[in-house]
């Protein structure tokens, strides 16, 4: 079983509501911008220390709840496989 089959699966058996993972989304994000200002050494966040990795595991957090939602909403690989490349055409013509 590939990754993405295993996060599926996974995803599936999360027992989280939309609105729970959406809010677990939320403090993914706001852990990841934490580790964003740590690094830039942002006003505020002198005193703080980054993580080992920081950045790359609090951005891998956001990912998976970010897939949790996604097939949440019943979409299968073949869906994320077409969504993705659809993205990233408009990634590509700069309308991101």
């Amino acid at each position: 079983m590939d990754i993405l089959s295993t996060i599926q699966q996974l995803s599936k058996q999360e027992k989280k509501t939309l609105l729970e993972r959406m809010v677990k989304l939320q403090e993914e994000a706001g852990e990841l911008a934490n580790e964003v200002l740590i690094a830039q050494k942002a006003s505020g966040s002198e005193r703080k220390k980054s993580q080992k990795k920081g950045i790359r595991k609090e951005a891998i957090d956001v990912v998976l709840v970010a897939l949790s939602i996604y097939f949440h909403q019943g979409a299968t690989l073949a869906d994320l496989e077409r969504d993705l490349k659809l993205k990233s055409m408009k990634w590509k013509k700069g309308s991101c």
